[in-house]
């Protein structure tokens, strides 16, 4: 006869519970999903309030999130046409998504011991990589508010797919999921209340509040068999994509009008893939050896 001990169930954590609906109970799966709440909360609220709040600040934000279009009626600064093609190389500038998207979905076939969870949320990131470069290149061919929630749906993937890896690295495998649907959703309904609403609150909340929670994770203890991608490069080079998006003018100028921050944002913004492509090949690269 078995011992008594051995025929009741074990717990990890005596204290923890489950959060409805969820199947979560550790404590930094929970402190996720009362930030998740917060969030949420945020952006329901600056949706209710944007207008109060624009008056407040004396902000006239356009369709495109912008305070003002330039001359040309372009809402960013470099408005050329090159080879018949308008907002050439804001266009142009997206392609480099393209073979940084490949060679992270042919990294992560070649990583096949990576856990199912942090697979998908990786794959999710890298397709997104590839629909933000058709979805952007709509948008920058032809602005209009429409051509903006596009732009933002491909973005949208790509931003989910970085959360639900970040979960999977530091918070847990089985959140990842959770995550990466999560915002994906949040990020699809961001984009159409822009356009149909007028409402910037929402998608300022998935783009800014996705990555405060990718800094959050950044700073929790890696999970057993995590990847180790260095999340401090890839918040590194977001920042550095914001700040040539923020400065579109200044580098057009700097450059004596020959490659603006905007299009120069699209190229480094690209590049957020290598830490995660790092990991992957050092994971198959530690597996072979072993």
């Amino acid at each position: 006869m078995q011992p008594l001990k051995k025929s009741l169930p074990s717990f990890t954590n005596v204290k923890t519970f489950e959060l409805p609906g969820t199947g979560l109970t550790s404590v930094l799966e929970r402190r996720l999903v009362v930030i998740g709440m917060f969030l949420l909360a945020l952006a329901i609220m600056g949706t209710l309030l944007g207008s109060t709040i624009a008056e407040l600040l004396n902000l006239q934000l356009n369709v495109h999130g912008h305070a003002h279009l330039h001359a040309h009626g372009h809402p960013f600064i470099d408005a050329r046409t090159l080879w018949g093609i308008p907002n050439a190389l804001d266009v142009l500038s997206n392609l480099a998504f393209i073979p940084l998207g490949l060679w992270g979905l042919k990294s992560l076939y070649q990583a096949p011991m990576v856990h199912r969870a942090a697979q998908q949320s990786a794959a999710v990131f890298f397709a997104g990589l590839l629909a933000t470069c058709a979805s952007s290149s709509y948008y920058h061919w032809a602005p209009s508010a429409w051509g903006l929630a596009v732009d933002r749906a491909g973005m949208a993937m790509a931003f989910a797919g970085v959360l639900g890896l970040a979960a999977a690295e530091r918070v847990s495998l089985r959140a990842a999921p959770y995550v990466w649907v999560n915002v994906l959703a949040a990020g699809l309904m961001a984009a159409y209340l822009n356009y149909s609403l007028g409402a910037i609150a929402p998608w300022a909340v998935v783009q800014f509040g996705g990555m405060a929670v990718v800094l959050w994770a950044a700073t929790q203890p890696k999970q057993a068999g995590a990847l180790g991608v260095r999340w401090g490069w890839l918040i590194g080079i977001y920042a550095v994509a914001k700040l040539f998006e923020l400065g579109d003018e200044a580098v057009y100028r700097a450059t004596d009008y020959t490659l603006s921050g905007h299009s120069i944002k699209h190229i480094v913004a690209s590049m957020a893939a290598l830490p995660i492509i790092s990991a992957l090949r050092h994971n198959a690269n530690h597996r072979a050896k072993a």
